[in-house]
């Protein structure tokens, strides 16, 4: 009797002791440590793998913090966590993901969105300069996640709503155009919410205009606008996407903390050759940053990018250890605000700097078949309090630091 009591407390003690490991095993591993060993403070947004935490694609909150679970393949299963931190300088931080809590009141802090016109025809017109071209005539506006460009579209043929595809966050809001310009423009914005669904809704280019939203602000041109994409052929001359075979343009994340936009471009020539070309536009919460993948079906070996040349515009440059910038600041917006501009890239992918090209400051990139850099703008009129070169210039040596040093996140 007494070896069968035995038994049973020792039954009792192991089931215990197993549960509480299983129980401490899966507590630890809902854990996450973050640690930022940087002199500052930084707000990210931060990718964490799920493993086997069960979740559901949404918007969660853990205390205060926003946790995104993303469905990369449509299985209505999370595949990975994003989560915006803020973690104090020289500090570490810890989320516990056992914690999470849906959070269906959560503001929307990043969009992705193309909207085309439907219901409508194309119409053969001669512009005041004599030029024909198509344009589409009459119909609606319609949001949609995917767009072949229709060979009829060009600059103002009034097809697709602010010319192209527009992606943005609280800070920020970029374009860009899905025609033979094929330049990244910047929208300024006044406020802290989401705007693009509201721009060109009331007049086609009524964004050239003040608003209480914030407006157009750069003018491209000739040149590469802001991390747009480009080739030197042989005389070192810039070419832009006037040829290509045909284009397609995809909303492939329209999330709560990050989305992204991909274009193809199919059969792209210029006196450098012919290649097929993936463009990858990303854009985080809390960042002014997008960063740009673009890979080609073959090695090319004068791929270019660039900010537009104004001559208000100061040029300055930085490198420190992997990564380097070039910028411009100043009076340079279709308005004569101070605008600050710039390319981040990793050094170890970069041929050079150009400095003689007429309409834009040059980043020549190394022969690859893929390359990925960052583009960012600051507005003075924007929310992000940078309204002077000097302030400008620390959140770029900000960014170059948080490069070189990323936050260490660890899954226990």
């Amino acid at each position: 009797m007494k070896n069968l009591v035995y038994l049973l407390i020792a039954g009792m003690l192991i089931s215990a002791c197993t549960s509480q490991t299983s129980e401490s095993k899966e507590e630890q591993t809902n854990l996450i440590v973050v640690k930022n060993t940087s002199e500052f403070a930084r707000t990210e947004v931060i990718s964490i793998p799920t493993d086997d935490l069960e979740l559901a694609p949404g918007i969660y909150t853990t205390g205060d913090m926003p946790v995104e679970a993303v469905d990369l393949d449509n299985d209505i299963k999370a595949d990975k966590l994003l989560a915006k931190v803020m973690v104090p300088q020289n500090q570490t931080i810890e989320i516990n993901l056992s914690s999470l809590k849906p959070s269906p009141e959560f503001t929307k802090q990043t969009q992705a969105e193309i909207s085309r016109k439907t219901g409508g025809e194309w119409v053969k017109v001669t512009k005041k300069s004599g030029k024909e071209q198509f344009e589409y005539s009459k119909g609606e506006f319609e949001n949609v996640d995917f767009l072949r460009v229709p060979e009829q579209h060009t600059d103002h043929s009034w097809f697709i709503r602010y010319e192209g595809p527009g992606w943005e966050n609280e800070l920020i809001a970029y374009r860009a155009y899905l025609d033979w310009r094929n330049a990244i423009d910047i929208f300024g914005k006044k406020v802290d919410t989401l705007v693009l669904q509201k721009i060109g809704q009331d007049g086609f280019d009524s964004y050239h205009e003040d608003s209480p939203w914030g407006m157009d602000i750069l003018k491209a041109g000739k040149s590469l606008g802001i991390g747009s994409i480009g080739r030197l052929n042989g005389e070192d001359i810039v070419e832009h996407f006037e040829s290509t075979d045909s284009v397609t343009c995809e909303i492939t994340r329209n999330g709560f903390l990050s989305s992204s936009i991909e274009t193809n471009y199919y059969g792209w020539t210029t006196g450098a050759g012919t290649c097929d070309v993936k463009s990858i536009l990303s854009i985080k919460s809390a960042d002014y940053a997008t960063i740009h993948q673009v890979s080609f079906d073959t090695v090319v070996d004068d791929f270019v990018t660039g900010i537009v040349k104004h001559d208000e515009g100061e040029y300055f440059t930085s490198e420190v250890d992997d990564y380097g910038y070039i910028a411009t600041y100043g009076k340079q917006t279709l308005f004569n605000d101070n605008l600050g501009m710039a390319i981040v890239y990793k050094k170890s992918e970069v041929q050079e700097i150009k400095t003689d090209d007429d309409y834009s400051w040059l980043v020549v990139f190394n022969p690859s078949e893929k390359v990925e850099y960052q583009l960012l703008g600051a507005w003075e009129k924007d929310l992000g309090n940078i309204s002077s070169k000097t302030d400008f210039k620390a959140m770029l040596d900000r960014k170059l630091a948080s490069l070189n040093n990323p936050l260490e996140v660890v899954v226990n």
